[in-house]
């Protein structure tokens, strides 16, 4: 299966968001909704799927720096919030080291060179972390 999240409506809407579950023969249906902004996704080694929120400010017409968090979706569809504070962060990946990656400073009022990778340690339930890169 292949996962699609969309960035939902603008001017900002908190919830808007939605992932998408596509199958290989083409079938399309919804796997999660209530998201903010969804630039990507990733899967861990436990099967569960990370969401990245590059904002989750309401009613602006453009992305808030600071306010982009990272969800887990457990295997019973329960959303824990995992890091928060991201400055318009743009991608993630995990490393082989089972560490996940995040692009943070994607876009947006910073320096030319700006631009961060953020390494972020996923530790057990319940266990999240603030964000502050350079912001």
């Amino acid at each position: 299966n292949f996962y699609v999240g969309n960035l939902g409506r603008f001017p900002i809407t908190v919830g808007s968001s939605k992932i998408l579950k596509i199958t290989p023969f083409g079938q399309v249906t919804t796997f999660a909704t209530g998201f903010t902004t969804v630039l990507g996704l990733a899967f861990d080694h436990e099967g569960r799927l990370y969401v990245l929120e590059n904002t989750t400010a309401a009613g602006n017409a453009f992305p808030t720096p600071g306010t982009g968090k990272i969800l887990r979706i457990d295997h019973s569809g329960r959303v824990e919030e995992i890091a928060s504070g991201l400055f318009l962060p743009t991608a993630m990946t995990f490393g082989e080291d089972g560490n996940l990656y995040v692009s943070n400073v994607g876009f947006g009022p910073t320096p030319l060179g700006g631009g961060e990778v953020l390494k972020i340690t996923v530790r057990g339930e319940g266990e999240r972390q603030r964000v502050g890169g350079r912001r």
